[in-house]
């Protein structure tokens, strides 16, 4: 079997049945569906099982609610095809994105296959940003597929095949339950430390449904004990990676907790973001972040930002922020 279509779910009724006709409307068929709904309380359980009952290489794996990530984790044990597609359940794939795959993988006998997403459910403009560009990605050229993962431009699981030998699927991910922001780079981490050849396509074949609920969508303060533990492990594996990698880590450590202020910015008054701001400043510097930033290559509006972290301007920050903000709007 070439693909393993993993669907973690959680309380997904409204959009469940339409990510799962995505997949049974896929042109390649050598595949297996496994869902895995983590403890839903509407009727994600029932939709998942009564599609089951219908397409004889569905799985369903019924657990208490442990996250995104223990589900994808959950997922991946009972995997068996040579490739794992991770497909969010209010999200859909193109009806031709496996035979894609699949073509690409028996031409380059790739360990990750990356594509483009969109935001429209047509498939016909790519929303990726900063996509790497389209071709094959082995030997020491591979080190630029690592380069774009440290950047933090690379970082969705579902925007990937990934060689299930590749994962860590023996590892113990017990200690980060519960982890919701920046899981996907968590887990690429390792996969990139094993893979060595990569395929970057420039088709769009994955629907990304836009939601008021995502992880980004609003800040909270488990955010940041989220990032603090996922930049430990992405400087841990850089460094193994070489310099390069570890200085552009260092850079994406930074700009992961910029981006954190940017969404604080975008939803909360500037007596909330003041206390927003010091924390982030204060988990900035006892990680030594504040101190590796001053080495790092950053865009003029970021240092800015950087700038104000380091000499606790706080509403200097507030203000850069929301100009950014307003600009890109």
């Amino acid at each position: 079997m070439l693909f393993s279509i993993i669907i973690p779910a959680f309380n997904a009724e409204s959009y469940l049945y339409d990510s799962l006709k995505s997949v049974r409307m896929q042109t390649f068929t050598d595949y297996e569906i496994i869902i895995v709904d983590d403890g839903s309380t509407d009727k994600t359980g029932q939709i998942a099982d009564s599609f089951a009952d219908k397409n004889a290489q569905t799985h369903v794996i019924h657990q208490e609610n442990k996250g995104l990530l223990l589900a994808r984790r959950a997922g991946l044990q009972a995997a068996s095809g040579e490739y794992v597609v991770f497909v969010d359940a209010d999200d859909a794939l193109c009806s031709t994105a496996l035979q894609d795959i699949a073509d690409v993988i028996h031409e380059y006998n790739v360990d990750v296959v990356s594509f483009r997403y969109s935001r429209q459910d047509n498939f016909l403009t790519s929303d990726s940003p900063s996509p790497l560009p389209m071709g094959i990605y082995d030997g020491k050229r591979f080190e630029e597929a690592k380069l774009h993962l440290c950047k933090g431009r690379f970082n969705e699981m579902w925007g990937k095949a990934i060689k299930l030998s590749c994962f860590d699927r023996t590892a113990d991910y017990s200690n980060y339950a519960g982890l919701m922001h920046g899981e996907d780079l968590l887990q690429l981490l390792p996969v990139f430390d094993d893979a060595h050849s990569l395929y970057s396509s420039d088709k769009v074949l994955y629907f990304y449904r836009p939601s008021d609920s995502a992880s980004t969508a609003r800040y909270k303060s488990s955010q940041l004990s989220d990032i603090r533990k996922v930049n430990v492990r992405l400087l841990s594996f850089s460094m193994k990676w070489g310099e390069s990698c570890y200085k552009t880590a260092c850079s994406g450590e930074v700009m992961q907790y910029i981006n954190l202020l940017k969404i604080a910015v975008s939803c909360l008054s500037y007596s909330s973001f003041g206390d927003v701001f010091r924390s982030i400043r204060k988990a900035m510097d006892d990680e030594g972040c504040l101190a590796r930033a001053q080495n790092c290559r950053l865009r003029i509006d970021n240092f800015i930002v950087v700038f104000c972290l380091m000499h606790n301007f706080c509403y200097l920050s507030f203000l850069v922020l929301k100009a950014i903000n307003s600009i890109k709007r």
